[in-house]
C-alpha cells in the first residue's frame, strides 16, 4: 500500500488570483462602507427636519385648539415676536402673525420658526 504525498505548495498564479480576489473584495466592501454611512447620514438629517417641523405643527395646533375654546379675540396682543393672551405668554418664536375678523370669522395667518411653518386659522367668533 502506497501512501500519496500531498503538495501543499500553491503555486505562483493561484496565489495571485486570492490577491487580486482579497483586494477587489476590500474596494468593494469599502465603496458599499461609504455609501451605506452617506444614505445614513442623510436619513439622520432628514428625521431631525421631520421632528422639527412635526413639532412646530402641533405647537401651532394646540395654539389654536386654545383659541377656539376661549373664542375672545380682544385678549391677544402681539408684541417683539411674542402671542400674548391676557398678559401670559402664548406661543414666542413667531415671525408673523395677522388677524382678521369678518362677519363673525376670525382669519389668523401665522409663521413660527422664521417662516418655516406657517399656517392659517378660520374660526368662528
Amino acid at each position: 500500500m502506497e501512501i500519496k504525498k500531498f503538495n501543499t505548495k500553491i503555486s505562483t498564479t493561484k496565489r495571485s488570483i486570492v490577491l487580486v480576489e482579497v483586494i477587489f473584495s476590500i474596494a468593494l466592501f469599502s465603496i458599499i462602507a461609504i455609501y451605506s454611512m452617506n444614505i445614513l447620514v442623510s436619513i439622520t438629517k432628514n428625521s431631525k427636519i421631520t421632528l422639527l417641523q412635526t413639532n412646530g405643527n402641533i405647537v401651532l395646533e394646540t395654539t389654536r385648539l386654545f383659541l377656539m375654546k376661549n373664542n375672545d379675540f380682544t385678549q391677544i396682543k402681539y408684541q417683539d415676536n411674542i402671542l400674548y393672551f391676557k398678559s401670559n405668554i402664548l406661543l414666542d418664536n413667531i415671525s408673523k402673525y395677522d388677524i382678521n375678523i369678518v362677519d363673525k370669522i376670525a382669519t389668523i395667518d401665522i409663521c413660527i420658526d422664521q417662516n418655516n411653518i406657517c399656517q392659517n386659522w378660520k374660526i368662528k367668533v
